[in-house]
C-alpha cells in the first residue's frame, strides 16, 4: 500500500513538471511560525545541536521518537514588507503544539496559522493542523509519519491534505565529529494547494504548492566541544517536486547548556533564478532555565515538580523587502532521566 502511495505521488509530480511556479516562500509555508523553524536550518537531522519540540515534525516526522518528556510550545512571528505595491505591509504567523511520549510511541499535535497579504511573499491565509507519530526501532534508528490538513482562504479557497514519511539515525562519533545524525524524509504526499490566485515566483498565478512529493536528506554533528561550549553544524538538501534544488545550512553555538545562538542560510535555486530570494542568514537566540512547581499544583501532582522552559527569538530577512521577527516559548515538563536504572540480583543488599 505504501509503495502505491509513493508511486502515485511521484507520477503526480512528473505530470506537473511543466508548471512549477509556487509563491515565494511557498515551500516553507509551515516554517515561518516559530524562532526555531526560522533559524535552525530546516534540519531533518534535528538541528546542528540536537533538540526537538512539537514543530520539529515539520522537518522530519521521526525526530521526536527519543523524547522522554511531554513538551508544550507556543510561538508567533510578525512579517514586515517595506515596499509592497498593495500597501499591505504587515503579516504574521502563529503556532501551538504539544508532544506526548508513551511506552508505545511519541505522538505530537501542531496547529499553525499563516496570514501574509503582500505580493513579495504571497502566501495568503491558511490554518494548518499536523498530527504525528514517531517510534524508535532501535536505540539509534527511528521512523515517523505525520498527517497534515490545511484550509486556505482570501485568494480563492482551497484545502490541502497528505502525509509525510521520515527516518532518523543517530550514528555516534567519527574522528573529531560527535553526535553525528542523519535524516531522510519524503514530504507532501497528497493534495496540495492549487485553486488559489496568489502570485508565483515568476509573477504569474501560482501553480500547485508546496511541491508535491519532496524528498529531503540531511546530516548534522557537533564539531567542537570544550568545557561549557559546544558548536555544531547541519546541512540539508531537498528537491521540491523533483523540479527544484534547495540547500539549507545551519550553525549553532551553545554556552553553558543555557544560551544557544543559531544561524541558518537557505539556497533555493528556482527562487534565486527569479531574483526573489535573499542571501542573508537568519539569527536566533534562546535561553533555557529550570523552574519549580508549587506543592499541590497540577504539575507537581503529575510528578513535574521541576521543569525546563526555553524562551527564544529570531530574525530573518526572507526576501529583499520582507523581514520576519519571531518569539516563542517551549516547556519540557519534568527533568531528563540521566541516571541508569539500578539492578539488584537475588541475595544482594
Amino acid at each position: 500500500m505504501l509503495k502505491k502511495i509513493i508511486a502515485s505521488a511521484v507520477l503526480c509530480a512528473g505530470a506537473a513538471l511543466y508548471a512549477y511556479n509556487p509563491p515565494a516562500g511557498g515551500q516553507n509555508l509551515l516554517r515561518i511560525s516559530s524562532p526555531e523553524l526560522l533559524s535552525e536550518g530546516a534540519s531533518a537531522a534535528g538541528g546542528a545541536l540536537y533538540s526537538v519540540s512539537p514543530d520539529s515534525v515539520v522537518n522530519n516526522p521521526a525526530l521526536t521518537a527519543f523524547e522522554q518528556r511531554a513538551v508544550l510550545n507556543l510561538s508567533g512571528t510578525m512579517l514586515f514588507d517595506s515596499k509592497d505595491e498593495s500597501d499591505k505591509s504587515v503579516g504574521g504567523a502563529f503556532e501551538g503544539g504539544i508532544l506526548l511520549p508513551s511506552r508505545w510511541c511519541v505522538s505530537s499535535f501542531l496547529v499553525q496559522g499563516v496570514f501574509v497579504p503582500f505580493y513579495d511573499m504571497h502566501l495568503g491565509n491558511s490554518f494548518n493542523f499536523t498530527a504525528n507519530v514517531a517510534k524508535d526501532v532501535t536505540d539509534k534508528l527511528s521512523v515517523g509519519v505525520s498527517a497534515e490538513l490545511g484550509v486556505f482562504y482570501g485568494h480563492n479557497s482551497d484545502w490541502r491534505g497528505g502525509v509525510n514519511l521520515g527516518a532518523f539515525y543517530d550514528f555516534g562519533e567519527a574522528g573529531f565529529f560527535k553526535d553525528i545524525r542523519f535524516g531522510a524524509v519524503l514530504l507532501n504526499i497528497g493534495k496540495q494547494l492549487g485553486n488559489t490566485t496568489v502570485l508565483g515566483i515568476t509573477g504569474s498565478e501560482a501553480s500547485e504548492w508546496p511541491g508535491i512529493a519532496t524528498p529531503k536528506i540531511g546530516a548534522a554533528a557537533t564539531f567542537f566541544e570544550q568545557n561549557n561550549f559546544k558548536a555544531g553544524a547541519s546541512l540539508d538538501f531537498s528537491f521540491p517536486s523533483f523540479q527544484n534544488f534547495v540547500c539549507d545550512a545551519g550553525l549553532q553555538l551553545l554556552f553553558a547548556d543555557v544560551i544557544k545562538v543559531s544561524s541558518s542560510w537557505e539556497y533555493d535555486a528556482r527562487e534565486f533564478s527569479e531574483g526573489s530570494k535573499n542571501i542573508l542568514p537568519s539569527v536566533g537566540v534562546s535561553f533555557q532555565f529550570k523552574f519549580n512547581s508549587k506543592n499541590g499544583s497540577l504539575l507537581a501532582k503529575k510528578g513535574w515538580e521541576q521543569s525546563e522552559m526555553t524562551v527564544s527569538g529570531a530574525w530573518k530577512q526572507l526576501y529583499k523587502n520582507v523581514n520576519a521577527v519571531s518569539a516563542g516559548a517551549k516547556i519540557n515538563l519534568g527533568l531528563k532521566d540521566t541516571q541508569a536504572p539500578e539492578i539488584i540480583l537475588w541475595g544482594e543488599k
